[in-house]
């Protein structure tokens, strides 16, 4: 059996569990069962890599993320329930329809690009049609708000299909992500009409086809419907570069070549791909200060890269602890909610205050110059973010230790 086609049995399941227990915090007398618990699935899965001499980076796209997740939790430092009075678990939330808008937002967005007349269009947040689909999208959700009120709870609260349909919608509720979103979907649909994969991969009639993103645990998936090919495509590819779609495409289209696999398998681990995931998993996080850690104090890193590095210009941000991130995303900045979130792996009395200081650095490089979006392309990382980030003053040290001790 190849390593494409080897499935682990509950491997995403306990990774979706493991996450939830996180969010939620694990109370001491239950720290030891979870730990085991993430251990013992570790050990299965690395046992069936050896058995079919394969590596767990081998694996399908979701095992292997799965597998990451579970790899990178700090088994030493897990959260604690919080204390602020709300419920140990979340209420059960019911709202009809959220995913059947979401299907309805992607229909609508594909026959924008598939419009002949939008070829060679210029987009950006100003656009009309930019508005008006986030116009659109802003009236779905505040519906969903509000029903989500009536029950006495929030969005956070929705069953995972849900709560990552309407992450997507929050997420896209930004004209400014919208326009890239669109860029991104009418290049893959081009890409698909005009394929360009080598010879022997377009061999066969161009099927109809639907495209559509969404937030879930697949990369990419095509199924064969009575319409034609219909496509799947993570919300993650968001401005990738033209030979990733590229990929993906012909990957879909006719199985591809591993060269091609192996480019959006490295594009899923890279920090564009992982900063998209985490803006639509903060979309149902509240923004509350959340500073004072175990082991650090994110009040007292932000005053001394702020001194240091701002001449102190900077206002605050709010600060946070998050659950979310482990050690592959330590950190995010959330430019519409302005707020820092730090990785709880990095709250340790073991992480120097360097490698705190060097993550809250990076944080407010992107609160300073911003994400643009230039042709589609997400560009949080910039040359002129990459020569910003290498000024500071123990950069070699900071991602030196990141790499060996903080890396699975």
């Amino acid at each position: 059996m190849s390593a494409a086609n080897l499935r682990i049995s509950g491997l995403v399941k306990a990774a979706k569990w493991a996450r939830e227990q996180l969010a939620m915090g694990i109370p001491p007398q239950e720290a030891e069962g979870f730990r085991q618990r993430v251990r013992g699935t570790l050990e299965q899965v690395e046992t069936i890599c050896r058995e079919h001499h394969i590596r767990p980076q081998d694996l399908p796209a979701p095992s292997y993320h799965a597998y990451g997740f579970l790899k990178e939790i700090s088994l030493e430092t897990l959260p604690l329930p919080s204390t602020t009075g709300k419920p140990e678990r979340p209420p059960t939330l019911h709202i009809t329809r959220i995913v059947a808008v979401q299907k309805a937002m992607n229909a609508a967005f594909l026959e924008w690009a598939a419009n002949p007349q939008r070829r060679n269009e210029i987009l950006n947040a100003d656009h009309p049609d930019v508005t008006k689909f986030a116009l659109m999208l802003l009236e779905h959700l505040h519906s969903i708000e509000a029903l989500a009120q009536e029950q006495g709870a929030g969005p956070e609260d929705l069953p995972s299909r849900s709560r990552r349909a309407y992450q997507w919608l929050k997420f896209l509720s930004n004209p400014a992500t919208l326009a890239a979103h669109l860029e991104t979907l009418r290049a893959v649909w081009h890409e698909f009409h005009q394929p360009r994969c080598p010879a022997g991969l377009t061999s066969r009639a161009i099927p109809p086809v639907q495209i559509e993103f969404t937030y879930g645990a697949h990369l990419y998936r095509a199924a064969q419907s009575q319409t034609g090919l219909q496509i799947t495509l993570h919300e993650g590819l968001l401005g990738a570069p033209p030979e990733v779609l590229r990929a993906v495409v012909c990957t879909l289209y006719q199985k591809g070549s591993e060269e091609y696999r192996r480019l959006i398998h490295e594009y899923s681990a890279s920090d564009d791909f992982l900063e998209v995931v985490a803006a639509l998993e903060l979309t149902t996080a509240a923004a509350k200060d959340f500073p004072h850690g175990r082991a650090h104090d994110l009040e007292q890193v932000f005053e001394r890269v702020n001194a240091t590095y701002f001449g102190g210009q900077l206002a605050r941000p709010k600060l946070m602890w998050n659950n979310v991130f482990t050690h592959s995303r330590l950190g995010y900045y959330d430019g519409y909610r302005d707020a820092v979130t730090i990785s709880i792996s990095l709250d340790a009395p073991d992480v120097p205050a360097y490698v705190l200081d060097y993550v809250m650095y990076h944080e407010l490089l992107h609160k300073q110059l911003g994400v643009t979006f230039a042709n589609g392309r997400h560009n949080a990382h910039t040359p002129e973010f990459r020569a910003a980030e290498r000024r500071f003053a123990h950069y070699e040290e900071a991602r030196a230790f990141i790499y060996t001790h903080r890396r699975p």
